[in-house]
């Protein structure tokens, strides 16, 4: 049976782990169906190199997390970013980000990229969620208590200071939301997180009536991190 999530200011009920799973991998059947999650590494690779979304675009994180969601190594396009989620993507990807790293790579607390508030809303938002979708999987590879929680403090200032559909329509960082409506005892701030987490991944599908190609494999990835670390 199809869970149908809907977006609710007065919704309090917290989903479990497996009902977002159920949803999430219904909501992208249609769309990841002909992409090669499962096929030879020739395929995955000549996918990655040809991706672009519904309107031919391509950014400059797409071939990091891609590789990374198929588990293929790659090598930067580029020297040097100065775009915190494209550094970590990368990083992660070639297997070459550590703790230490990580930390002097972000702020301290609040959003995790430096004078994020000199840029634009759009393009903070797209950064500050991807970037904190790198991170988080990474702390939870590593198993790092002060990186979860630095995650969960950039969450709550995300919750705070931005607003889940900034002009993005991308899912971003769901999971952490997700985490956060879950865990915390401060009822106000888990429907808040829980609110910020289906807006994210409703967004997705209000362009096209199902989630764009991006968006599938950001869903997809978020499904696996979900039943990989925060099985329930």
């Amino acid at each position: 049976m199809r869970l149908r999530f809907h977006v609710d200011t007065n919704q309090t009920k917290i989903h479990s782990n497996s009902q977002w799973v159920q949803f999430i991998e219904s909501l992208i059947k249609p769309v990841i169906s002909g992409m090669p999650l499962n096929e030879p590494v020739a395929q995955q690779t000549e996918f990655i190199d040809s991706f672009s979304d519904e309107y031919g675009n391509r950014r400059a994180t797409d071939r990091p997390f891609i590789s990374t969601l198929f588990g293929i190594s790659q090598s930067p396009t580029v020297e040097s970013s100065d775009a915190l989620d494209e550094q970590l993507w990368w990083l992660i990807n070639s297997n070459k980000l550590t703790k230490e790293h990580a930390l002097d790579l972000i702020e301290p607390t609040g959003p995790l990229v430096s004078d994020s508030e000199k840029l634009a809303i759009e393009y903070r938002t797209m950064v500050e969620l991807s970037a904190l979708h790198a991170l988080w999987n990474f702390a939870q590879e590593i198993a790092s208590p002060d990186l979860i929680n630095r995650c969960i403090n950039a969450a709550h200032w995300h919750i705070k200071e931005l607003q889940p559909d900034n002009g993005i329509n991308r899912p971003w960082a769901a999971h952490v939301f997700i985490y956060l409506a879950s865990t915390t005892l401060d009822h106000e701030m888990s429907s808040l997180a829980n609110l910020h987490a289906q807006t994210l991944i409703h967004n997705t599908s209000v362009t096209l009536g199902q989630p764009d190609r991006l968006s599938a494999l950001i869903l997809k990835d978020i499904s696996n991190q979900l039943q990989k670390y925060q099985a329930s």
